[in-house]
C-alpha cells in the first residue's frame, strides 16, 4: 500500500493547514429561458494544502520518495485526512458499515452529550462479549487515536480496541450515568493494510455510545461528525514538483498539495 507518510510527531499535517471542498453544478438553459440546475456528485473534489515545517531529513525523504514513486500527479496513494474523522457514519451504529457481533443490537435517537439525539444504545444480549466495529483500508503501521463518548445507567466499563490481522491493542475505561469521552491511542507497527476500530460490550449490558472518531494522530481533537464519506481517500499530488527549503540539518520545509474525489 502506497500512502502519504506519517510524521515523526504522529501527525499527517501541521497547523496552519487548509482543506477545500469543491462541488460542481451543471446548469442547462432551455429554449424558453428556464434554467435547470443539477448537482454533479461525480465531479466533487477535495484539496489539502499542507504547510510542513521543521521536517527531519528522513521525513522529507519519505515524502519525496512517494512523489517520485507515483510520478508526481500521475499515480495515486492512500491519504488519511488530517482534519477529519476517518470513520463513516459516526452517529449511526446501525449503518451497514458497522459490524456487530451476534446478539448485539442498536437503538438510535438517544440524548447525546452535545444536546442532540445522536447517541445509540448498544445492547448485548449474547452470552459473551459483543462488539461494534468498523474496518478501514488503512495502513497498520500508522499511529491512531480512537475516541468515543460513553455512558451506562449502572457503573460498568467499555473496552476500546484497535486491531489488524496480526496485532491488537485494547483499553478498558470505567463508565457510569455521566457522559465520558474515552480514548485509545496506539501504533501497532503492523504490516497489514486494514485496521479495525471498535468497542467491546460485556454480556447482558447496555451502553450508550456517541461520536466514534478515529484520527491519524496521537490524541483526540474536537469531535467531527461523519456521514457516508470516511476520511480515507485515494489521492494524488496536485503539483508538478516538490520544492524543499533546507534551513539546516533536520530542518526542512515544503508545501504539499493533495487532491482526491469527494
Amino acid at each position: 500500500m502506497l500512502c502519504f507518510p506519517q510524521l515523526l510527531t504522529g501527525a499527517v499535517g501541521q497547523f496552519p493547514g487548509g482543506k477545500v471542498i469543491r462541488r460542481r453544478t451543471v446548469v442547462n438553459e432551455t429554449e424558453d429561458g428556464r434554467t435547470v440546475k443539477l448537482g454533479d456528485a461525480a465531479a466533487g473534489e477535495v484539496e489539502w494544502v499542507l504547510e510542513l515545517k521543521g521536517l527531519a531529513d528522513s521525513e522529507w525523504e519519505a515524502i519525496e520518495n512517494l512523489f517520485e514513486v507515483v510520478e508526481g500527479r500521475l499515480g495515486t496513494f492512500t491519504f488519511l485526512d488530517p482534519f477529519g474523522n476517518l470513520l463513516s457514519w459516526s452517529e449511526d451504529l446501525s449503518a451497514a458499515v458497522w459490524q456487530k457481533s451476534q446478539g448485539v443490537s442498536i437503538a438510535k435517537g438517544y440524548e447525546d452529550p452535545l444536546g442532540g439525539l445522536g447517541a445509540c444504545a448498544v445492547m448485548n444480549a449474547g452470552v459473551g462479549e459483543g462488539k461494534v466495529s468498523q474496518v478501514l483500508a488503512a495502513p497498520g503501521w500508522y499511529g491512531y487515536c480512537l475516541s468515543v463518548y460513553a455512558r451506562s445507567a449502572e457503573p460498568g466499563a467499555v473496552r476500546l480496541f484497535v486491531s489488524t490481522p496480526s496485532a491488537a491493542a485494547e483499553k478498558e475505561a470505567a463508565i457510569g450515568p455521566t457522559w465520558r469521552r474515552v480514548e485509545l491511542s496506539t501504533n501497532l507497527y503492523a504490516a497489514d493494510e486494514t485496521v479495525e476500530f471498535g468497542a467491546w460490550i460485556a454480556p447482558g449490558r447496555t451502553v450508550e455510545l456517541f461520536g466514534f472518531q478515529v484520527e491519524p494522530q496521537v490524541g483526540a481533537s474536537k469531535y467531527k461528525k461523519s456521514t457516508s464519506r470516511s476520511g480515507v481517500y485515494r489521492a494524488w499530488f496536485a503539483q508538478d514538483e516538490l520544492v524543499r527549503t533546507a534551513h539546516g540539518l533536520n530542518d526542512n520545509s515544503c508545501t504539499v498539495r493533495i487532491r482526491a474525489r469527494q
